[in-house]
Formats: structure tokens, C-alpha cells, sequence
């Protein structure tokens, strides 16, 4: 799941432009958050991604990538705020949902989760559609 961050952090940024001294520091932050993450220093990639954060307060992706941190830290709070926050930014983001989703399970709130997966996997997330069909199941 991480390299899918990785890759996903590449075109949120953009390629198709020179990038500025902040964008390369918001890299540079993204990057450090995403090795951080993969040590378990959930702590340090949600600060990694909070300064990137306040750098490119419009991206999408960092406020999924810190929301998936807060989760996995258990701050389901945090997390629920800043994954609705990465799906306000791009109302499509089937991920993101998801991963809502995920944490609202954490929260105990099954009915939130459900109505995430189910969002999930209609804009074509099959993890989406396969979260949806197990909490269904578990009724």
C-alpha cells in the first residue's frame, strides 16, 4: 500500500512544471513522512506530513496520507477529519472513502463505515466494493 502512496505522490505534485523551492520542500517532507511511516514512527510522518501540509494546504493526497497515519495511530478523530478533508479537495477519491471507511470501523461506527465503502466502490474501488460485502456479511 505504501509504494501506492509513493506513486500517488509523484502526480500531486505534478511533472509537467518546474517545481518551486516550496513544492520541492513539500516533496522532500512527503518523502521523509512516507520512510517515517514505513519505520512505524507514525508520530514523525504525521509531522512530516503536517509541515507538508502547510506548505500545500490544496492537496488532496497529503491530507489522505496524514489521515492514514492518524488512523494507524489510532486518532480516529484526526483521521475522520482529514480524510473528509482529502475527499472536499477531490470529491472522487474512492481511496480516500475507503479508508474513512476503515476508520470509522476502529470508531465502532459500522453505518458511517458501510456508507464509505459503499461511496468507495462506486467510484470503482474494489477494496471499496470487498469492505462493503464483509460488513454486510457480518450483520
Amino acid at each position: 500500500m505504501l509504494a501506492r502512496i509513493v506513486i500517488c505522490g509523484i502526480f500531486f505534485f505534478g511533472t509537467c512544471h518546474q517545481a518551486t523551492a516550496t513544492e520541492k520542500e513539500c516533496v522532500k517532507l512527503y518523502n521523509k513522512g512516507v520512510a517515517a511511516n514505513k519505520k512505524g514512527d507514525l508520530d514523525e510522518a504525521i509531522r512530516c506530513y503536517s509541515r507538508a501540509i502547510s506548505l500545500k494546504a490544496d492537496s488532496s493526497a497529503l491530507y489522505f496520507v496524514r489521515g492514514r497515519a492518524y488512523s494507524q495511530n489510532g486518532q480516529y478523530d484526526k483521521a475522520v477529519s482529514d480524510l473528509s478533508r482529502a475527499v472536499a479537495l477531490k470529491p472522487g477519491y474512492a481511496e480516500a472513502y475507503n479508508h474513512r471507511g476503515v476508520t470509522f470501523i476502529g470508531k465502532g461506527d459500522k453505518k458511517k463505515a458501510l456508507a464509505d465503502f459503499r461511496k468507495a466502490c462506486e467510484q470503482g474501488s474494489k477494496d471499496g466494493c470487498a469492505n462493503a460485502e464483509k460488513l454486510k456479511k457480518e450483520k
